[in-house]
């Protein structure tokens, strides 16, 4: 085979391979998938107000306060940061269906009347029950039914409990002084102190101690049911950014009970805060020595 010949053979080869490859590209199963389009139009971030309705329960209203949100409503409190932008899942997610909502009655989706309505400013989203087969849930848009993954939402789960902090001081809560039943931890030019301060115990404890208080997480909120408190615990403290100069304020803290359960009461906001008796026993007591007298 001449150079000529060669040329032409290796010219039809190439245009063979390209065909064949443009053919295996275009097949159905090597096409790039279509990423499938959120559930509805929200920005997380730009989501400032959310409202939840359950049939025969009261409104639940979440705002967005700074950096954190607030619970407004049925009663006001600091709510969980994490568990209120939890819900933009479900704004986010990406349905596995979706299709027209029929004209017909809705009742064979839980949607008349929805489980729960869950409205992100002016955007509701209706939830509805959980599909008889697949961990999926029905959902309506607008028009739109949709199945979304049945664990980003679970209606009976949106209580306004469930939206409370469970940290007992916020975080723009600075102490400076604690008198407890027993003893009082005061902080004097930075340096915390403990009054009466009983031989051998460090700094380090006493430093522990505050942070036990300043960090403290309940297991459970619920609201305030009037029991009355067996002793109180008395918090100085100054509020806001630590850069600026605050006057010094009282919180006065109500212990309801210490067994089985460590019950602390924030009269302020009428909520009771659950702990376990053994952090009951860290917030209480500074030392074997501590309540020495």
């Amino acid at each position: 085979m001449n150079a000529k010949g060669r040329a032409l053979t290796n010219a039809a080869l190439l245009l063979a391979a390209i065909a064949l490859g443009a053919l295996v590209w275009n097949r159905p199963q090597h096409r790039p998938p279509r990423a499938r389009p959120p559930l509805a139009a929200l920005a997380p971030h730009r989501i400032t107000d959310i409202t939840i309705t359950r049939p025969g329960h009261p409104m639940i209203r979440l705002q967005r306060a700074g950096t954190g949100w607030l619970l407004e409503r049925p009663f006001k409190a600091r709510a969980d940061r994490f568990r209120v932008e939890a819900l933009t899942d479900i704004g986010t997610a990406r349905p596995s269906d979706r299709f027209p909502a029929p004209q017909t009655s809705l009742a064979g989706f839980g949607l008349a009347p929805p489980m729960a309505v869950v409205s992100f400013g002016h955007q509701p989203i209706a939830i509805g029950r959980r599909r008889p087969f697949g961990d999926l849930r029905y959902v309506r848009v607008g028009n739109t039914i949709a199945l979304v993954p049945a664990e980003i939402i679970h209606p009976r789960r949106l209580t306004s409990d469930s939206f409370v902090s469970t940290r007992l001081l916020g975080s723009r809560v600075h102490p400076v002084a604690f008198t407890l039943p027993r003893f009082r931890v005061v902080r004097h030019h930075g340096v915390w102190g403990l009054d009466p301060n009983p031989p051998g115990l460090s700094h380090d404890r006493i430093n522990a101690f505050v942070d036990k208080w300043r960090y403290a997480r309940a297991l459970a909120v619920t609201r305030y049911h009037g029991a009355r408190p067996i002793g109180q615990v008395v918090i100085r403290y100054e509020q806001g950014s630590l850069k600026k100069a605050a006057a010094t304020r009282t919180l006065v803290i109500d212990i309801i009970a210490t067994h089985p359960e460590l019950l602390l009461v924030r009269r302020d906001q009428g909520l009771e805060y659950h702990f376990p008796e053994q952090v009951g026993d860290q917030l209480l007591h500074m030392g074997r020595h501590a309540g020495a007298s």
